[in-house]
């Protein structure tokens, strides 16, 4: 049966090397539509945080730089004036140590108690596991201020105080302490208060890991001989080191902007103040607002050098 070229032509063109790199111009259409359709999906996002991050940022770095009194109606530029005045002050050194302090005891906590809880947690099967998380979430919902008004009840000196009554029942104390007074302890203490409400999030994330580990390495791992502390350092840790690297990067940040539990449990103790105090003192108490802006880009860099450290941690490749 003769074939009519023409009918083939249309068929034939675009099949061959030149055609395949063609676009259609109705799908290139269609294309441009989708993206111009994400880029409106996805400024509202945008505008939002330019709104309430990069303004607030650039105003801070900006007025960081200024002479900015509420007293002293001469501003102008002050260069690194703020920053040496803020770096060299005592009570901006110590909240600095008393960072770290609370750094260190929430970070602890939360990785102790929150990899035990989540390796509880995966052994339970179905609604017991359901209901365990439901229970182990709740402090994660109780705002900072109402948590340490409950701690604040607890950790009373007097008679009244949960915690001394306990422990002086018990006969482990002989008389009742003022824990928050106390430089070291208070902040452990402190710190602690601060691990009960974060604990939640660690488990969720500590979980969400170790249910991403392949059961199949498990398996293999005990046709080889290993015992459980053996699969736990030789598996479970190195697999889990991105749901770690993100707990340790919560819990800087939150030492970094905790304030409202320390200034409920112990006001603007010197002792106990943190680097998100030591802000609210430069601009609103002695209402110099250079000083409290120069102290949040302090504040800024030092959770950007960590996060740094936290993708490094992350990102980095490594051999099993």
């Amino acid at each position: 049966m003769p074939t009519d070229r023409a009918t083939l032509a249309p068929a034939v063109r675009g099949s061959g090397p030149a055609g395949r790199g063609r676009t259609h111009p109705a799908r290139s259409a269609s294309r441009r539509r989708v993206n111009r359709l994400g880029l409106a999906l996805v400024a509202p996002a945008f505008a939002v945080i330019a709104v309430l991050v990069l303004y607030p940022t650039v105003s801070s770095v900006i007025g960081s730089f200024q002479r900015y009194e509420l007293t002293d109606p001469n501003r102008g530029f002050s260069g690194l004036r703020n920053y040496i005045a803020v770096l060299s002050d005592e009570t901006f050194q110590q909240s600095l140590l008393n960072t770290g302090g609370y750094f260190v005891v929430i970070t602890l906590a939360v990785l102790l108690m929150g990899l035990g809880t989540a390796l509880w947690l995966q052994s339970l099967k179905g609604v017991w596991r359901a209901i365990a998380l439901t229970v182990i979430v709740l402090p994660w919902s109780i705002p900072g201020t109402v948590a340490g008004v409950l701690w604040s009840f607890i950790l009373n000196p007097t008679g009244s105080g949960l915690l001394n009554s306990v422990l002086k029942s018990l006969g482990l104390i002989g008389s009742y302490q003022a824990w928050l007074n106390k430089p070291v302890a208070g902040i452990i203490v402190i710190g602690l208060t601060v691990a009960w409400s974060a604990v939640p999030l660690g488990v969720v994330v500590l979980l969400a890991g170790l249910e991403g580990i392949p059961r199949e390495i498990y398996e293999q791992s005990l046709v080889d001989g290993a015992g459980r502390m053996k699969q736990f350092g030789s598996i479970t840790l190195p697999l889990l080191r991105p749901a770690l690297a993100i707990v340790l990067l919560n819990g800087a940040v939150l030492s970094i902007g905790l304030f409202d539990q320390v200034y409920v449990l112990v006001g603007l103790d010197p002792d106990k103040i943190t680097i998100a105090g030591s802000m609210y003192l430069y601009a609103f108490r002695d209402f110099n607002f250079g000083f409290g802006f120069a102290a949040s880009v302090v504040a800024t860099a030092i959770t950007a050098a960590i996060s740094l450290v936290y993708l490094r941690l992350v990102y980095r490749e490594e051999e099993y």
